[in-house]
């Protein structure tokens, strides 16, 4: 099978469709995988260093933008639905898969043009605009989260949970049974607010000589985190990225990070207690959504962003350090959400779509 990804934007949208393209050529060497993708997100890096084909085509959101934009907007939809005509002309895949985002709108609408067979997948408890209109021309809608089913077309919606990369591994043996370890990430590039917010929260920290802290930062904010850092005796790692993320998770108790689908699905892969602070400026409000969804699960304490303060996140640990058994509930809670091998059910479905 060939199948060409839609997948632009932020992470959320490509890792997951890397995931698929990866597990779909390991399970045999006579399938393909071909990204569309745009020249304004993190795709145009993040693909092709994963070893796949990337087409770039025009792409842009409607949402909280003028009558002007929305106008502009329409007729760059109509040059990239244009655009993608001659791709999929051109690559004659057997399917498409939209992975979420305006991205994925000229592709389907293009592949739909062709008598291409489409798919898409929602990453998120709350469907975004895209995929809320192309899931009425769409063969099957595979969703992440169980909650999600009901807000499609009836009859669409598949549960295939989130994909996640086929490197993510669970290590054992490696964390210190003494030490009370704290993750904290904001996404790749990191997140200003989380990391103001533990800044307020090392002075709680300083007279628990058992807390180790691993931060990842994000690039523009590391040398200001590591000498607000320097100034504390609370044990710690600080860096912009890091490509070891199972090596935090397994040293960590507990994690403090954004809602992003990915981050939810690891999680709860890797059994994780967490405190979420959602992202307050995503479309549709989607990591509210998905945070709240997971605390409904008792998977993790919610937390607004406006609402991270030092003394805040200290009242959650500090009850969290006495009670380890909570800390285990949790995770096993959040553990509950997670639906194994997503990435091959996707791809299960898509070939029973094609019969």
């Amino acid at each position: 099978m060939k199948l060409v990804i839609s997948a632009g934007g932020t992470g959320g949208h490509i890792f997951p469709g890397i995931a698929v393209a990866e597990s779909l050529l390991a399970q045999n060497s006579g399938n393909s995988a071909v990204f569309i993708g745009t020249p304004y997100g993190l795709e145009k890096s993040i693909i092709p260093d994963a070893g796949f084909k990337l087409h770039l085509i025009e792409a842009h959101q409607f949402l909280g933008r003028s009558v002007v934009h929305k106008a502009m907007t329409l007729l760059k939809t109509v040059k990239g639905v244009i655009m993608c005509l001659k791709i999929l002309k051109m690559e004659k895949p057997d399917a498409i898969l939209g992975m979420g985002g305006f991205t994925s709108v000229p592709v389907i609408l293009a592949g739909k043009m062709l008598g291409i067979p489409c798919f898409i997948h929602e990453q998120n408890v709350e469907p975004g605009l895209a995929n809320k209109l192309l899931s009425r021309i769409t063969r099957t809608v595979f969703v992440s989260f169980d909650e999600t089913a009901i807000k499609m077309p009836p009859g669409r919606a598949v549960l295939s949970g989130n994909p996640l990369r086929q490197k993510l591994k669970r290590i054992e043996g490696i964390k210190d049974p003494a030490s009370f370890g704290i993750f904290i990430f904001g996404g790749s590039r990191g997140a200003k607010s989380i990391n103001d917010a533990i800044i307020s929260l090392l002075p709680y920290l300083a007279k628990h000589k058992n807390i180790a802290m691993y931060h990842q930062t994000g690039t523009d904010d590391l040398d200001r985190i590591r000498d607000a850092y320097s100034g504390t005796r609370v044990s710690h790692e600080v860096f912009a990225f890091t490509n070891e993320m199972e090596k935090y998770y397994a040293l960590s108790d507990v994690v403090i990070a954004r809602a992003g689908a990915t981050t939810i699905f690891e999680l709860a892969f890797f059994h994780k207690a967490s405190i979420l602070i959602p992202y307050p400026y995503s479309a549709g409000n989607h990591q509210w959504q998905n945070a709240a969804y997971v605390e409904k699960e008792g998977g993790c304490h919610l937390v607004s962003n406006d609402e991270a303060t030092g003394e805040r996140l200290f009242g959650i640990i500090g009850q969290l350090m006495k009670d380890r058994e909570l800390i285990k509930k949790m995770g096993d809670n959040l553990g509950k959400i997670f639906v194994d091998n997503a990435a091959l059910r996707i791809i299960g479905g898509i070939e029973h779509g094609l019969s």
